[in-house]
């Protein structure tokens, strides 16, 4: 058969031969110009001789199996057809296929609307992590990850496309501890990761900050901080000594005998003229404090100071 157009409905058994199909129209949208809400024309898919959800169905070892029996029939929602089970359901589209959620991840994909929402059809079924720890379901539009010790998380958009990345769970961030949620500040979205967060902006695009530069970074204030937002990843430094994340306002870095520290502002801007890390002046020991008519950051081997009245900045060894 020929596809027509481009919404699944529903599925009709047409046997060899001529036959009449009749369709009952539940409702209709004023605003459509076709028979159906939002269509201008019948889709009709050969999907074999057997209903795909009761075939994926059967596979998964039936009444008896991984999902238990129907509870209701086969429903439309937005561009797929879903049946629930009393275990888990089974969502079937025209590209995907049918694919089954269950579990706790289920839980979470109802709570974000099911097909109908942000996540869109299953394209995998539950399946194990390579880490042979995890479980997780792949959608349309993005993922949701379990593990007996952080619970099912969602993870979308360009958060999941860093993610997966640096390696999915097997990266050093690990597996999702949060959903995608609102930052404080309103302009952002974050995950928290068993050892990190992603942090994303329209402006910055996302980045992941982990290990004590994120410490540093939190107690400072996350975004609403002098830094703002992450525009880096954690870097390894030229020197091959230390880490570094870069913000918007500014820059952590951390070795092992100095720590994490933030520098930004005029400080910096002085501090990388002489050549960062590089430079006589080493790492930064200290964040930038208040002195006496204005602000310092102390590093391995002096300090850089700035004067509020001026503007002027002295470089000490």
């Amino acid at each position: 058969m020929q596809r027509a157009g481009p919404v699944p409905f529903g599925f009709v058994r047409l046997d060899a031969g001529r036959h009449q199909v009749t369709l009952t129209v539940v409702g209709r949208d004023p605003r459509s110009t076709g028979f159906f809400a939002g269509l201008d024309a019948l889709q009709l898919d050969d999907v074999g001789d057997v209903d795909p959800i009761v075939r994926r169905h059967d596979e998964l070892g039936g009444d008896a199996g991984l999902l238990g029996a129907a509870t209701g029939g086969e429903q439309v929602q937005a561009l797929s057809i879903v049946q629930a089970y009393g275990r888990g359901m089974i969502v079937w589209t025209p590209d995907a296929g049918a694919h089954e959620v269950h579990g706790a991840i289920l839980g979470r994909y109802l709570a974000m609307g099911g097909p109908a929402g942000l996540l869109g059809p299953p394209g995998t079924d539950e399946t194990g992590t390579p880490d042979g720890i995890g479980r997780y379901n792949h959608f349309q539009a993005g993922s949701v990850y379990w593990t007996p010790t952080t619970g099912a998380h969602d993870v979308h958009g360009a958060i999941r496309d860093l993610w997966a990345s640096l390696g999915w769970e097997r990266s050093a961030s690990g597996y999702p501890v949060t959903d995608e949620t609102g930052t404080p500040d309103g302009l952002g979205r974050f995950n928290h990761f068993q050892a990190g967060s992603a942090y994303w902006s329209p402006s910055t695009g996302a980045h992941e900050v982990r290990g004590a530069i994120r410490n540093t970074w939190a107690s400072l204030g996350w975004e609403r901080s002098a830094l703002g937002y992450p525009t880096t990843n954690e870097t390894g430094t030229p020197d091959g000594v230390g880490r570094f994340n870069g913000f918007q306002g500014g820059a952590v870095y951390w070795t092992p005998r100095t720590g994490a520290h933030e520098v930004h502002g005029a400080i910096l801007s002085t501090w990388a003229s002489l050549g960062w890390e590089r430079s006589a002046l080493g790492y930064p020991v200290t964040d930038e404090f208040a002195v006496a008519g204005g602000r310092q950051s102390n590093f391995e081997r002096g300090s850089i100071s700035w004067t509020a009245a001026t503007g002027a900045v002295r470089v000490s060894y």
